[in-house]
């Protein structure tokens, strides 16, 4: 009874949308709404890539994805390792200050990211250099790519961080002792007695925000638009594109469903990978 409400919100606004995307892909719905058979038109068109902006999208994709969840990884360790190094009422206020990006709510944190970066004068990053008697540069038009990168990374960190912290704080400070005793540096002891203990909390959060960066185009469309040019378009925000901008409703729900697969392709990858399937194991049972 408790968990009906909750699951009604899910199936209708979750599972329901993933499952009627499957017969729309087989279709050419447009803004007309209708179902006109086409069979494998859709997926023969994304398969011999005759969309000719698909490849560059794709790569965009790939980019975008490797290089935010690279950077909001190795910017949670080194804040998780930092906070929890000094004093717990210093860790804790320097984390919070980490936490507000989070906090802050979308559109907002998208139009500071343009006013950081806006091309003329009065932007803040062409404010500072022109303070330093620099040019000023066109960042949006030259850097789309690495801005939406960026401000998709710093938003992960919050939570990657969070969670790192709370687990490097549970380690039991008898192995550190114990790494001391034997002549351990402080490096070393993050690199070879930490490290190996937080395998479970990276795999969940590497898997987690590797959906997240395929799925996310709210910031981007934000952002740069998708610009210049294409040349920040991710395929989620291509898909949003397709079906709500150009109602290619069919051909958008194709590649939808190529995304789900894509998706499912990672999870599979990550299922080997990190070999999640030992942490379902029940304590105490042989398998």
């Amino acid at each position: 009874m408790f968990v009906l409400p909750l699951l009604a919100l899910v199936v209708g606004f979750y599972l329901l949308p993933a499952i009627i995307t499957v017969p729309v892909a087989f279709t050419d719905m447009d803004r007309s709404l209708r179902w006109n058979w086409v069979g494998w038109k859709n997926f023969a068109r994304i398969a011999g890539l005759r969309d000719f902006l698909l490849p560059a999208i794709l790569r965009n994709t790939v980019i975008y994805v490797v290089g935010g969840l690279g950077i909001a990884m190795l910017l949670s360790l080194a804040i998780a390792f930092l906070s929890t190094s000094v004093k717990p009422k210093a860790g804790a206020f320097f984390r919070a200050l980490w936490f507000l990006p989070r906090a802050t709510p979308t559109v907002v944190w998208g139009y500071l990211w343009i006013w950081t970066f806006e091309p003329t004068r009065y932007g803040l990053l062409n404010s500072l250099m022109r303070t330093f008697g620099l040019p000023a540069r066109r960042w949006l038009s030259d850097y789309p790519l690495l801005i939406v990168i960026l401000a998709g990374a710093f938003l992960t960190v919050p939570y990657c961080m969070t969670i790192l912290a709370a687990a490097l704080s549970a380690i039991p400070k008898e192995y550190e002792e114990a790494a001391r005793i034997d002549g351990a540096t402080e490096p070393q002891i993050a690199l070879f007695v930490k490290m190996p203990l937080l395998k479970w909390p990276l795999a969940f959060l590497t898997i987690w925000y590797t959906l997240a960066f395929l799925t996310e185009f709210e910031y981007i469309l934000i952002i740069t638009g998708g610009g210049p040019f294409y040349a920040s378009t991710t395929l989620s925000l291509y898909i949003y594109e397709k079906a709500f901008k150009y109602f290619s409703i069919g051909h958008g729900a194709a590649l939808a469903f190529v995304l789900i697969l894509l998706c499912m392709v990672f999870i599979g990858l990550y299922w080997k990978l990190f070999g999640l399937q030992r942490s379902m194991v029940v304590p105490g049972s042989r398998r």
